[in-house]
């Protein structure tokens, strides 16, 4: 079985479907074998579903809060999806 570590390494791709076959098994048990890693995925799915939302209105403008840097992230990551 994958340790917490080794599961942290893989689980983007396990999330976005790009392991082989094996892997993603691996991750799979994992994932229903440990509360904390299951919870993690959740909460990264939550996380990235919120992203998601947090741009249905793009001509809307950012908050001057917002650090320019994790707007320059988010939208990499959702020209990535």
């Amino acid at each position: 079985m994958l340790t917490c570590k080794e599961f942290d390494e893989f689980m983007v791709d396990y999330l976005d479907g790009g392991l082989p076959i094996w892997q993603k098994y691996m991750c799979w048990l994992h994932v229903k074998m440990c509360r904390e890693c299951a919870y993690f995925v959740q909460q990264y799915r939550r996380a990235i579903a919120l992203e998601k939302s947090a741009f249905d209105c793009p001509d809307d403008a950012v908050p001057e809060s917002v650090p320019e840097e994790l707007v320059k992230a988010a939208l990499t990551r959702r020209k990535n999806m």
